[in-house]
């Protein structure tokens, strides 16, 4: 990633000269394109950078890493498919991840006893550890991103993020 530019991106007014035979200046539709454009952008380029910068310092993709985040933030253990969904992620997918953290010791899995259909899933020390570690290369370099805004700042992106999400969630449930 590093030497590559991506104007096209940030400079969407120079390039999409046609942008308005589409969507009229200043309309509600317009708005609405550009917020959810610049999201799925912002959020493309975040997804990268952290999986570039944690790869690189520790070989583990963010499959792995957010999996491990995920049973890390965790009261206990998880059962795979309230991982999958905790993840947003399909169970075949989860498994071959599960698979691969469980060879490295990372993780252990073991059956339910109350529901044998069910393997529970627990983070391991060598886990934790590697969690610790993650979070040494990302709070530092989220901190720099998001240095300028106030802490109501965040907060508020927050909130409009998490209605964004209700809202398109609601939509898929209707779909």
């Amino acid at each position: 990633m590093a030497g590559m530019t991506f104007k096209g991106e940030t400079q969407f007014e120079d390039w999409a000269k046609r942008f308005h035979e589409q969507y009229d200046e200043g309309s509600r539709l317009e708005k609405e394109f550009k917020l959810t454009r610049k999201l799925v952008l912002t959020a493309r380029r975040w997804t990268s950078f952290a999986d570039d910068l944690v790869r690189k310092r520790t070989q583990h993709s963010r499959a792995r890493w957010q999996t491990l985040s995920a049973l890390a933030f965790s009261e206990g253990s998880v059962g795979t498919l309230e991982l999958a969904g905790r993840l947003a992620v399909r169970w075949p997918t989860l498994i071959r991840v599960l698979n691969e953290l469980e060879r490295e010791g990372l993780i252990r899995r073991e059956p339910d006893r109350t529901d044998r259909r069910t393997r529970l899933i627990t983070i391991t020390p060598e886990g934790r550890r590697l969690m610790s570690r993650v979070r040494d290369i990302l709070d530092p370099a989220r901190s720099r991103v998001l240095a300028k805004f106030s802490d109501e700042d965040l907060v508020t992106a927050e909130r409009v993020l998490d209605e964004i999400f209700t809202h398109l969630v609601a939509e898929l449930d209707n779909w």
